[in-house]
């Protein structure tokens, strides 16, 4: 019966979907990124703030039920915005008044920063640019400027 020493325990991946086609030979010249559940993804960090850069508090915009009224939240217009163009594979608001939302897009370069920041800035579901429309279950509508949005490419980090 033949043997086959089975070759694991090292630290190339199994499955390099997006990094030269599989297992790397010898050294690496730059850092290799391995996303085995999927396509390779672009990292953005955006800050929403209004025309006077003054951050806009995401905490209570993820969507809110109360007293039978659905109100969607600022936080679903942005990602329905992002969605025309690119997927989203995840995003983290933050637990604070920063205005931050870190995303995880895929295709990869579906947006530049510069692009989407453009296209954040100019939401328009209203009758101006820039100037979100949220409208609750029992029609209130809510304004919210997010012209002064900033985007910056992060990259990945862990904590």
């Amino acid at each position: 019966m033949a043997y086959f020493p089975p070759f694991n325990g090292d630290a190339q991946p199994v499955f390099a979907l997006d990094i030269n086609n599989g297992p790397q030979t010898g050294t690496i010249s730059s850092a290799a990124l391995v996303q085995m559940q999927g396509p390779k993804l672009d990292f953005f960090k955006v800050i929403v703030q209004n025309g006077s850069n003054q951050n806009i508090n995401l905490t209570g915009q993820l969507g809110s039920y109360s007293s039978g009224v659905f109100n969607p939240g600022l936080v679903q217009i942005l990602n329905q915005s992002i969605q025309q163009t690119a997927t989203i594979a995840m995003y983290q608001v933050e637990g604070d008044s920063s205005g931050q939302i870190s995303y995880a897009i895929y295709p990869q370069a579906a947006y530049t920063a510069a692009d989407l920041q453009t296209q954040l800035r100019a939401i328009q579901n209203g009758s101006t640019a820039g100037n979100v429309q949220i409208t609750s279950s029992d029609g209130t509508v809510t304004g919210v400027d997010v012209t002064g949005t900033d985007v910056t490419s992060s990259g990945f980090k862990l904590a």
